[in-house]
């Protein structure tokens, strides 16, 4: 088992510094770098949705519990104010009123 785990970390370190390596020194052609620019964005959206509607393997658009509530209150704060801090703490704060509430 511990064999397994070294060898599937050193070839996910060799895979991944090999990208390094190559395009290190090397500048990306414009549509791969404004294809990059999505990668982080579109990462973050499918962790969030998964966190949000996915409950024991299975999709569930439930409106009724205060997690996609508090996810729209926190995306309303970071769209008009555009401040981390204030995205995560009235996210927090929604999320704990709401689980009174729900």
């Amino acid at each position: 088992m511990i064999l397994l785990l070294m060898v599937v970390g050193g070839a996910t370190y060799l895979f991944r510094y090999s990208m390094i390596g190559l395009f290190a020194n090397r500048n990306l052609p414009t549509w791969l770098k404004e294809m990059c620019s999505y990668i982080a964005p579109a990462s973050f959206a499918a962790l969030t949705v998964s966190a949000l509607f996915i409950h024991g393997g299975e999709v569930s658009f439930a409106l009724d519990a205060p997690k996609p509530w508090a996810a729209l209150i926190a995306a309303v704060v970071a769209w008009r104010t555009g401040s981390v801090f204030a995205t995560i703490g009235v996210g927090m704060a929604s999320m704990y009123l709401l689980k009174l509430l729900f």
